[in-house]
This record gives structure tokens, sequence and C-alpha cells, in this order.
């Protein structure tokens, strides 16, 4: 008896590893998954003025079908810009000395059809007659404060690095399991570096 349960047991194993190996090929075969959605980081400058370090940067916003669509549906859409600021090390990784973030919340509101672009820090907001308004204002960065001159001054060379991503962890419960493994809502952009000499 005991004999049959252990023979039993090595061969559930094996055919449970066979399908694991089947699964994982079949993965591998099926290709990278390709968004149709686009974030990028065009441009950034940094700028100092008035003993203040800070930055104007471009960006690209293009949503996917599957977040475009949501989005239409009443859905809100968080978009966290990233900002780190790293003090350059030859002997080990850079040490990250700032590292501050901007969230924006845009939507659609189906009543007065318009979009809206909350700055979720601040609470403001702006609306727009179009999305594509919304995503072109969502892009542009206008003198982000990063820190003092003086302070960006007595940490030598350092590094500026903007991202751009859709903060999936906001969405909804049901919908957030999908969007991890779903291509068209791992809609990121960046890092754009740009090193600075104060």
């Amino acid at each position: 008896m005991v004999f049959t349960t252990l023979a039993c047991a090595k061969i559930n194993r094996r055919v449970a590893l066979q399908r694991l190996l089947m699964a994982c090929a079949l993965c591998l075969l099926a290709g990278p998954a390709v968004s149709s959605g686009d974030f990028r980081v065009d441009d950034m400058t940094p700028r100092v003025e008035g003993g203040l370090l800070s930055i104007n940067a471009q960006l690209s916003y293009r949503l996917s079908d599957k977040a475009d669509q949501a989005l239409s549906n009443g859905l809100p859409l968080m978009i966290r810009q990233t900002l780190r600021v790293e003090r350059k090390r030859w002997w080990w990784f850079n040490a990250v000395v700032v590292t501050q973030q901007r969230d924006y919340r845009i939507q659609f509101h189906a009543l007065s059809r318009r979009y809206v672009l909350t700055r979720v820090q601040t609470g403001a907001s702006r609306s727009f007659r179009d999305r594509r308004a919304l995503l072109s204002a969502l892009g542009r960065v206008e003198d982000w404060p990063v820190m003092q001159a003086s302070e960006a001054q007595a940490l030598g060379p350092i590094q500026l690095r903007l991202t751009t991503r859709l903060a999936r962890d906001t969405l909804p419960r049901a919908l957030r399991m999908a969007a991890w493994l779903d291509a068209d809502w791992q809609l990121r952009g960046g890092p754009l570096v740009k090193e600075v000499q104060p």
C-alpha cells in the first residue's frame, strides 16, 4: 500500500512538472506582449534661477486601447511622474539623494463631455475638450523645483533621472490583477538622465 502511494506521488509530480514546463514553453513561444500605448520622456532641461535648481521637461503620452476605453467609460487613471536626484559615485551605484513624484489623475466626465486633469498633491484641476489636449498639457513639465542650488553644489556632479508611468496600483481591485499581466496596462516612459555640474 505504501509503495503504490509513493509511486503515484512520483507520477503526479512528474506530470505536474511536465505541465509546468509546457506552460513555460508556450509563454516563451508566444513572444513578448506589445502594448498599443506609449509613454516617452522626450526632453529635460535643468536650470538654476534664483538660487533654485529646477527642470522643464517634455513628455509624450499615448494611451493603449484598453486604457483609453476604460477612461472613456469613466474610470479615472493615475499617471505618476518621478524625478530622482543621484550623486555620482565611481566605486558603487549612484546614491539617491532626492526622490520626488507628481501624481496626476485623468478622468472623463460623461455629463459635461470634458476630460479633467487633477494634480493629486495640490488638488488643482483643469478641464479640456478632448483627450489629446489633456495629454499634451500633462506632457509639459514647467519649473519643477528640485533643490536649492547651494545643496546641489555641495553634492558635486549629480544626475537627474525622470520617468513616468501609469500607476496600476491605483486601479480598482477587480482590474488590478489583470493590469499587472496585460501589456496594454504596462505604460511607462524613461528614464531620461541629465548630468548637472553645479
